[in-house]
């Protein structure tokens, strides 16, 4: 089917407030066709990000719509502590840990009471990655309903890739939008530029904690070790080369590589490596070139999963 066609397909966008401790809330958003309910694609944004990771509400698309079109029943989850004012987000305690055992949680089991039974699909950006295969390395009975798992730019704990990543995570992060987030209360990622949306500073001090230290939850939970006795589900990662002194492609090899022996594959994309454009990571399910780039490749893997299966 052409693009045209595609696009003039009736697609329903849902909205739904999960509620958690405090008078809190994450929220998911559904987009599938109407009418229709298909194989359910659950996706996760990263730091300092959003659910718009995926789309682009005003001209429908991005790869939710893209996979919506083709039949699946997208929800997007995203975390607490995004779309809040200054102040509310200041003043909001939220880390890794309840990320997994409260959000989470809840956000799959709200997914679960509208999706169809059997195999899902679970998609991941950036620190997304990490929050999803943690969460199913506590759960690791719910890797019987993963069929796959796609990864955008994953990364754990970062490899070294030279005088510039050091100065980007040691000094700007670490030291320099640090000491500002922490006179603010909350770390100002849409002012900075560094993302699309705001952070909770806890859980932004924290994310930076996990790129050099032991993958332990706070209660001894050894992720590091119990994600290579699981059986994972055949897995795609993609990693953008665009800023190549970020070795966003050794990090996504890292991370891929944590996982032990499992069906994997890694697709590096730019320019360099014949895509279409040199890719930024917080485009790679954003950008419309995408969509004859890159993306036809990633829906011929799952249709062949699911022809396997």
């Amino acid at each position: 089917m052409n693009p045209k066609r595609q696009r003039a397909i009736s697609l329903v966008k849902e909205h739904l407030n999960i509620p958690l401790a405090n008078q809190q809330f994450a929220h998911l958003v559904r987009i599938r066709q109407n009418g229709a309910v298909g194989q359910a694609v659950f996706m996760l944004h990263g730091l300092m990000d959003n659910a718009s990771c995926f789309h682009k509400a005003a001209n429908q698309t991005g790869l939710a719509y893209v996979l919506a079109r083709k039949g699946y029943d997208v929800y997007l989850a995203e975390l607490r502590g995004r779309h809040l004012d200054r102040k509310t987000l200041s003043n909001l305690n939220f880390g890794i840990e309840q990320a997994i055992a409260e959000d989470l949680l809840k956000l799959v089991a709200a997914m679960n009471k509208t999706a169809q039974p059997g195999k899902q699909i679970w998609v991941g950006q950036g620190f997304g990655s990490l929050l999803l295969t943690s969460y199913l390395a506590r759960h690791p009975a719910y890797l019987e309903k993963i069929q796959a798992l796609v990864h955008f730019s994953p990364f754990r704990e970062l490899q070294s890739a030279g005088a510039m990543k050091d100065f980007w995570v040691n000094w700007v992060h670490r030291r320099g939008v640090t000491l500002l987030s922490k006179a603010l209360g909350y770390v100002p990622a849409i002012k900075l530029k560094l993302g699309r949306s705001n952070e909770v500073l806890g859980f932004y001090q924290e994310a930076l904690q996990c790129l050099d230290a032991p993958w332990l939850g706070q209660d001894g939970f050894n992720y590091a070790k119990e994600i290579k006795q699981l059986d994972w589900p055949p897995s795609l990662y993609f990693a953008s080369l665009h800023r190549s002194w970020r070795g966003s492609d050794t990090d996504a090899r890292a991370f891929m590589f944590d996982f032990g022996d499992h069906n994997a594959r890694l697709i590096k994309l730019g320019r360099g490596v014949g895509n279409q454009q040199n890719y930024k990571r917080s485009q790679l399910c954003l950008h419309q070139t995408a969509e004859q780039d890159y993306y036809p490749l990633l829906l011929n893997w799952l249709q062949e999963l699911s022809d396997i299966s």
